[in-house]
């Protein structure tokens, strides 16, 4: 057969299965995504969206809760929401200034004791204004928790440790010049409004702003009913992680509970679809207060993200075993909730931001998305495969102008079943195009086809002898084109299968039992000095040093010398010498490409 015969062919083969059909309703395609990401990544988890505008609210959710029963995930099933309780704290400041009792550029200094020496820097105090747009120059965390518990860190953190760290702290700059990330800061800012108000942090925010709104499954204390609706965390190993608890110094910069009915009512006053006298105070806290890069300011508390001309104020939120986010979209009044009740690798905070993205792009309207042919299924292998793409990406959307870098991105193609499935194979992601978990990709035509949850299209090229040579995604204010540079379809990620602990004497857990030094390099710079005791049938660990856990921690068995921690999916290998005596211990990281260390034992302790 020649050449021409054989082009022929295939372009009639190719067009021998289309039909059109309608456009696929936007709640089915969240909930097959819904059903990808929790059947690869959160298994025995849930995922909930919530979407809202001018019509009104919708959602959406996949998968159960985990608490040893069978119900199902919905729009009042009750989850953590981490860092998006600051966007509560901000309000709260907005309503003591409208009240007249704060004032956005008082010095934090005024509501605290004399006694506390708040840190300044060329004589230029932090105030409200600098912890309500993260420019504070505080650090992430103070450097004096000593939490009980290494799976809950917040709660034992007193006002007495909180006093102590702002009394010897140093700042390094001026008070906003940088933005620099802090829970600090809104644990302080939250407990400064506290203290003010005279009234403890979840009284106000029931008191102010859940009860107005209507936001009756809203807060940190969990009463028997709320608990029924809790889904259960899961941290990024695979194992449950338990109920995370704040002191009331800490409570300001994560400890609300919500539900996605519920944040669907807050995001529906913000974007003034509900009348609520919180209005006027939510549109002060979405006005720009600091610039952050080309496509991303700070309001107060609030990120405002530049999305191909459109502008996206959002807050993203996770604790160890939850993720959340919150966003709005002005210009066409739409508001975004997704919760989970996993923290981890793909869908993390970062990247629910990323999905954010692309469900405000998405056609929410049955009548703007692309309908579906059917082809045949057959033609699927011919896409399979790698595609690489040379070309400057912005690392998205957190970084200053200045640190774009030449980065390769990569699509990577399988086919599963009767699904095409495209996921970016290589940080950083193909900018909003393709969702954080493989997209399904449906056909338009035999090489047309779009992503099935925002509608994008990904357009395949043939040469002359049919063979596909590469893939152009159409979106995100461009067209992207990528090379197929293999034919093989990449490994599909699996779930976590989280390590089983094997069942012991406990007197053979006595040998570990001891004192473990670990010398001054990767993982620990500083070197690390770990403490084992032995409580009934558990081994309990503590470790001191850089980059090491606050608090204790279980040691969990899989033979008499391998270990794994839950909190953290590090694995700890025990080294016996021929007289059966442990003498060190080797450190295995969960993350990849962090050395293994060994600690030696030591004696007589």
């Amino acid at each position: 057969m020649n050449t021409a015969i054989r082009v022929i062919c295939f372009t009639l083969l190719l067009s021998a299965f289309g039909f059109h059909a309608a456009a696929e309703d936007f709640t089915n395609a969240i909930h097959a995504y819904l059903q990808q990401c929790v059947d690869n990544e959160v298994p025995n988890g849930c995922m909930v969206v919530g979407l809202v505008d001018e019509r009104g609210s919708r959602i959406v959710s996949y998968g159960k809760l985990d608490n040893g029963t069978s119900q199902e995930a919905n729009g009042d099933t009750l989850f953590e929401i981490g860092s998006v309780t600051k966007t509560f704290t901000g309000l709260l400041l907005q309503d003591m200034i409208a009240r007249g009792e704060m004032n956005l550029d008082d010095p934090v200094a005024k509501y605290l004791p004399k006694s506390v020496r708040m840190p300044n820097h060329n004589g230029k105090e932090i105030t409200l204004r600098h912890l309500a747009t993260q420019t504070s120059g505080l650090p992430h965390d103070p450097d004096n928790y000593e939490p009980k518990q290494a799976n809950n860190l917040f709660a034992d953190y007193t006002i007495e440790e909180l006093y102590t760290f702002l009394s010897n702290y140093k700042l390094t700059r001026d008070p906003g010049a940088q933005f620099e990330y802090s829970n600090l800061g809104f644990e302080l800012l939250g407990y400064v409004i506290a203290v003010k108000a005279r009234m403890n942090y979840e009284a106000l925010v029931t008191d102010r702003i859940c009860r107005p709104l209507k936001m009756d499954s809203t807060g940190i204390t969990l009463t028997p009913e709320l608990k029924s609706r809790l889904a259960t965390g899961h941290n990024p190993y695979g194992f449950t992680t338990p109920v995370l608890t704040f002191s009331a110094v800490t409570a300001g910069a994560g400890a609300l509970h919500s539900t996605a009915n519920d944040l669907l009512k807050y995001l529906s006053a913000n974007l003034g679809l509900t009348p609520s006298s919180l209005t006027p105070f939510m549109g002060e806290m979405q006005i720009p207060h600091f610039h952050g890069t080309t496509n991303f300011d700070l309001g107060l508390v609030w990120w405002i993200r530049d999305l191909h001309g459109t502008k996206i104020i959002w807050h993203g939120g996770a604790t160890p075993g939850f993720s959340a986010y919150v966003g709005i979209d002005k210009a066409r009044r739409r508001g975004v909730v997704v919760l989970c009740d996993r923290p981890g690798v793909s869908l993390n905070a970062m990247n629910f931001a990323c999905l954010g993205d692309i469900l405000f792009e998405s056609g929410w309207d049955s009548d703007r998305r692309p309908a579906e042919t059917n082809i045949s299924t057959a033609l699927y292998d011919s896409y399979v495969g790698e595609y690489q793409r040379k070309s400057g990406f912005k690392l998205w959307p957190f970084f200053r102008q200045e640190d774009d870098v030449t980065s390769q991105s990569g699509i990577g193609i399988r086919h599963e079943g009767n699904r095409l499935l495209a996921q970016a194979t290589r940080w950083p992601p193909v900018d909003e195009l393709l969702p954080p978990v493989a997209g399904e990709l449906l056909p338009e035509s035999e090489t047309r086809f779009f992503e099935r949850l925002s509608g994008k299209a990904v357009i395949f090229s043939r040469d002359f002898w049919g063979k596909v040579t590469g893939l152009t995604m159409e979106g995100g204010g461009g067209a992207f084109s990528f090379e197929k540079t293999s034919d093989q379809a990449p490994k599909a990620p699996e779930p976590p299968k989280p390590r089983v602990a094997a069942k012991l004497d406990p007197t053979l857990l006595d040998a570990i039992v001891g004192q473990y030094e670990f010398p001054a390099k990767e993982p620990f710079p500083t070197g690390a000095k770990l403490s084992i005791s032995r409580e009934g049938a558990l081994l309990v660990g503590t470790i001191r040093g850089e980059n090491t856990l606050h608090g204790a921690f279980d040691l969990f068995p899989e033979s008499e010398t391998n270990f794994f921690v839950k909190v953290n999916g590090a694995q700890l290998t025990f080294i016996k010498n021929d007289k059966g005596e442990v003498t060190a211990v080797i450190h295995h990281s969960s993350h990849a490409g962090v050395p293994d260390i060994e600690g030696k034992k030591l004696k007589n302790e």
